[in-house]
């Protein structure tokens, strides 16, 4: 799997890293031309997973400059139970995408106890599929980590 270090919405960050549960803004860039190409991948993975009962939900934003005026782009309910490593919302980017900056709002549900972190990017390939099917892909700070699967 490729990941460019730009397209990073979240690595692996906790809620105590970003009590705003905002990322930064993501360019969509040379290849990644919304509504010009076919569809446009994105990885979202939980490492603690949540337990039946919690809820996260993610917004994605985009707008036509970095920090410009934003529009919500599509949003996302995530509820338990969710394994640790699971990969969760969006496989591709929404059809409602179509300009060049986006970010990604996390949002916790009522009664959100999982520790855990989110790691959220814009990919090159869909990775559900060859890579679930015998091993869990963890990222860890940029640093791919595969672990059998039972």
């Amino acid at each position: 799997m490729i990941i460019d270090s730009n397209l990073i919405f979240f690595d692996n960050v906790t809620k105590a890293d970003n009590a705003s549960g905002k990322s930064d803004w993501v360019p969509l860039t040379g290849f990644l031309n919304p509504g010009q190409v076919g569809p446009i991948p994105i990885h979202i993975c939980l490492s603690g997973g949540l337990k039946s009962g919690e809820s996260l939900t993610f917004t994605l934003k985009q707008a036509d400059s970095k920090n410009g005026s934003e529009e919500e782009a599509g949003s996302m309910t995530i509820k338990g139970p969710v394994r640790a490593g699971g990969t969760v919302a969006w496989r591709v980017i929404p059809r409602g995408v179509t300009k060049p900056w986006m970010k990604l709002e996390l949002t916790e549900g009522s009664g959100l106890t999982s520790t855990g972190s989110v790691f959220a990017a814009i990919v090159r390939e869909d990775l559900t599929g060859s890579y679930q099917d015998n091993t869990d892909l963890l990222i860890d700070k940029g640093k791919p980590q595969y672990q059998a699967t039972a």
